[in-house]
């Protein structure tokens, strides 16, 4: 029996820390639900080149947030707020232009996404 689920294609996947520590003041849940209006297009389920999120009660790093991390850019964010979520958004994700002043962690070896013309 092979009742395997089926995923649809993605590009990046986008993951926020819910942690305590991580984020004290509990924004992070408040991101990830605005994350999805601000991705528009991008998180279309039919989007080949679309962006999954998801949150995760711990990245391991335990302050500095909130964090949001991109993958498979291997990009970590600190200091997530509203603001700069839409930048992530736009810069990162829409036009393939990190943030860096935000970046406090790149995964070495990380593939780099190609640029693709709409």
């Amino acid at each position: 029996m092979n009742d395997a689920p089926e995923m649809a294609p993605y590009a990046r996947h986008v993951m926020i820390c819910t942690g305590a520590y991580c984020d004290p003041l509990r924004q992070a849940d408040r991101l990830y639900h605005r994350l999805s209006h601000y991705l528009g297009e991008l998180g279309a389920y039919d989007n080949p080149v679309r962006v999954k999120r998801g949150t995760t009660p711990c990245l391991g790093v335990c302050y500095g947030g909130p964090l949001l991390v991109v993958y498979p850019d291997g990009i970590w964010y600190h200091s997530v707020d509203d603001a700069l979520l839409r930048r992530i958004v736009e810069e990162h994700l829409g036009n393939n232009r990190p943030v860096e002043e935000y970046i406090f962690h790149r995964l070495d070896g990380a593939p780099q996404p190609e640029v693709i013309e709409t």
